[in-house]
């Protein structure tokens, strides 16, 4: 079988055979352009790799340990990972800088309703006591019981068993939301406190408390119950309107999503971000992310492909036939992964109308896809995607 050679000019990879272009422009490899199959150093490796193809630099042969001596720069490696694993894959992927700036109008949007939600104004007059060391709230108020109740706001007694309970316990994020909308908080000596008391003595401990705060009362003002998730690894649990604390047995209603609260400046390790979603997962629940309103920021963004996946009929989408349907960006396992850069991979997938697929790479060059789909919660401050692991 004859060798497929490569020519390199000094700047360029590229394959002039006639022969050779046919075939690799069947594979969707390269760029032809004037006569001229122009290829990547990625697609130059894979072949080199995968095909045993040879490059010639004048009379000299580059083989593929020369190639990494010689053009190395960093996450080559784990950019080249993904591109074979998608090509071993029989799936087809580009380069940005190769497709035409579009919508492509593939990035769906999943509507969630809003219901009206409105704390009674007699609930207000309940009394709560602010724990500072514990950054926590209780109140001895008959009312609070209806409260929880009827709103499940705190935990009453002990979980899914309030009825022997005296008091009812709030986290830092509802003593919060509640102070926010009117209820009164007092310390021990009834000396009473103002809402920037609280927030001041929450964030000594919480620094993302405001975000964390935004988010909570985005989903709670649509009419929806959220609780800690700290059982999931994440910042909480959400039910949709109607779930109850008081049912028991199998009227006991499960949460279905669990929120995870990622703002710009904070950054999470991708195994503590694949731990998360694999735990929901496991559970059964949908993997949100929330990203607070950010400020404007430049931040280099690594979008290394365009990728093609397959249509219903499980047909494989072809480039230059069929329209794109992932931006792919990848990451080592242990390396982090910034609010910022979340943020803004999501803003370059959003206006080129495809989904984010995020590529996690592990040591032994295996791959972990997670896709992003939009969410549009209504009158809401933040930006939420539903994370998934798919299977291409």
């Amino acid at each position: 079988m004859k060798l497929l050679e490569i020519n390199f000019d000094g700047k360029n990879f590229f394959v002039s055979s006639e022969e050779f272009i046919s075939e690799l422009k069947k594979s969707f490899i390269g760029n032809f352009k004037l006569g001229t199959l122009f290829l990547d150093l990625i697609e130059v490796i894979y072949l080199c790799e995968i095909r045993n193809a040879i490059v010639r630099e004048k009379t000299k042969i580059l083989n593929i340990e020369n190639l990494f001596e010689k053009f190395y720069s960093k996450n080559l490696l784990r950019k080249y990972y993904v591109y074979r694993d998608w090509k071993n894959r029989g799936l087809f992927l580009t380069f940005l800088e190769r497709i035409k700036k579009e919508n492509y109008g593939k990035s769906p949007i999943k509507k969630y309703p809003s219901f009206e939600f409105k704390i009674p104004e007699e609930y207000k007059k309940i009394k709560f006591y602010f724990l500072e060391d514990e950054i926590s709230s209780i109140s001895f108020d008959p009312k609070a019981k209806e409260l929880f109740e009827n709103f499940w706001f705190g935990q009453y007694g002990i979980y899914k068993n309030y009825e022997k309970g005296k008091f009812l316990f709030l986290d830092y994020i509802e003593t919060l939301y509640l102070a926010k909308n009117g209820f009164k908080f007092f310390d021990f000596s009834n000396r009473q406190l103002s809402y920037e008391d609280l927030e001041k003595a929450i964030k000594k401990k919480f620094e993302i408390a405001d975000y964390l705060l935004e988010v909570y009362e985005d989903w709670r003002n649509n009419g929806y119950v959220v609780k800690t998730g700290y059982k999931f690894g994440t910042h909480f649990r959400l039910y949709f309107p109607g779930a109850s604390p008081t049912k028991k047995g199998k009227e006991w209603q499960h949460s279905k999503h669990a929120i995870h609260v990622f703002p710009q400046e904070v950054k999470m390790p991708m195994n503590q971000w694949a731990r998360a979603i694999r735990v929901a997962h496991s559970v059964r629940k949908t993997f949100i992310t929330a990203i607070p309103k950010a400020r404007k920021e430049e931040i280099e963004t690594q979008i290394d492909y365009v990728a093609y996946h397959r249509k219903e009929n499980n047909e494989v989408e072809k480039p230059n036939i069929d329209k794109p349907s992932f931006l792919i960006t990848s990451l080592w396992e242990d390396e982090e992964l910034s609010g910022s850069y979340l943020a803004n991979a999501l803003k370059i997938a959003d206006e080129l109308g495809l989904r984010l697929l995020i590529a996690i790479v592990d040591k032994e060059s295996s791959i972990t896809y997670y896709v992003a789909n939009k969410i549009e919660l209504p009158n809401s401050k933040c930006t939420y995607y539903e994370i998934e692991w798919i299977n291409p």
